[in-house]
């Protein structure tokens, strides 16, 4: 791990990216109760070779990388973990109810010459038991601010807060949380 902040800081160092530490705090308001256990979700984008596991997506013509400081999918799969704590759930990793997913879309598009800046979020979810999907779900956001420096964890953060208030009221809706 220290190799790749190093890495990264070498990036950073020399203007070809710029590392940023995301501290996410959980935002829902759904209460719930059970016990279950996060897999780690995937980046499909750096599972393709599209990007690094910690690189944010950017539009190709952006002169700068994003790279976080943890990889992509860890960073989402704890604040799925934050997420569910706040509401009420106890994480276990003995238990046979299982939430894993995949990021599909994770893209922050801004250029010098826009006003806004924009946080694209896909997510696939997927509640199993005992290997067997019970319930799937697929959430998309898109976050817009203003184009400064420094707004890309705001943004961030509120397309992963979106995504899980959604997936937690529907999936307990389906009676899976």
């Amino acid at each position: 791990m220290n190799r790749t902040i190093c890495v990264a800081f070498v990036l950073v160092l020399a203007g070809c990216g710029r590392l940023v530490s995301i501290d996410y705090e959980a935002t829902n308001m759904v209460k719930g109760e059970g016990v279950l256990r996060v897999s780690p979700f995937t980046y499909e984008p750096s599972d393709m070779h599209r990007v690094r596991p910690h690189q944010v997506e950017t539009h190709p013509d952006a002169k700068t990388e994003l790279l976080l400081v943890e990889e992509v999918g860890a960073f989402f799969s704890n604040a799925v973990k934050k997420e569910l704590l706040k509401s009420g759930y106890t994480l276990s990793d003995s238990s046979d109810r299982v939430l894993s997913g995949t990021l599909t879309r994770f893209y922050l598009d801004w250029s010098s010459d826009q006003m806004d800046r924009s946080f694209q979020l896909g997510v696939d979810y997927t509640v199993s038991r005992n290997n067997e999907a019970l319930f799937t779900w697929r959430c998309s956001s898109v976050q817009k601010g203003p184009n400064q420096m420094g707004g890309d964890g705001p943004l961030i953060r509120k397309g992963i807060a979106d995504c899980a208030q959604r997936f937690l009221e529907t999936a307990q809706r389906a009676h899976v949380l």
